[in-house]
């Protein structure tokens, strides 16, 4: 039996991967749960970029690729749970700014000027940050509306530093001239 393949376009594909990325990052998906659907969704539809590059590497090269060395990986459980987070994050990356999370960091090693907090770029960070997204998620809702940063940034400094013991700084405190709403 043949199956059905769909046609889809840019921007169907680019909320399919940012579904994925995000549902990886707040806990509502598995990683094997995340690689799976890619490669029922990439196996069953007929892409259309429509000259989006971006998109197309995402989908193609990056996104496949990152599930395919967690697959095939034979490190242990925080350095294989590690890469996969750095790999999706460099994808999701790439969706929103068009560079990726990795990239981020080489520039901040190189100039000592970071976007976020610096602590945002270590190991020990990315490790627990899908479950802080998901702790903090569990107490602020999921926001969307007027001064929602200044709850986000409270809860995610509190639970950073009482459940595991790491020290951040939010927007506002790192920028005091700027107003945050």
């Amino acid at each position: 039996m043949e199956t059905i393949r769909k046609t889809v376009g840019k921007d169907r594909i680019r909320e399919f991967l940012e579904g994925l990325v995000n549902g990886y990052k707040y806990g509502e998906l598995s990683a094997e749960e995340v690689c799976r659907r890619a490669e029922e969704y990439f196996g069953s539809h007929d892409m259309r970029f429509q000259g989006d590059e971006v998109l197309e590497k995402v989908a193609v090269t990056m996104f496949p690729e990152t599930c395919r060395a967690y697959t095939d990986s034979e490190e242990d459980g925080d350095a294989r749970k590690l890469a996969f987070w750095k790999g999706l994050k460099d994808c999701g990356e790439m969706l929103y700014r068009g560079r990726t999370f990795t990239e981020a960091i080489e520039d901040y090693r190189k100039t000592g000027s970071a976007g976020e907090d610096p602590v945002e770029y270590t190991d020990r960070y990315l490790l627990i940050e899908p479950e802080l997204e998901r702790l903090i998620r569990e107490e602020t809702g999921e926001g969307d509306y007027l001064g929602y940063c200044h709850v986000y940034w409270e809860a995610k400094k509190r639970i950073l530093r009482e459940k595991f013991g790491i020290r951040w700084k939010s927007p506002a405190e790192r920028y005091p001239g700027i107003m945050f709403d």
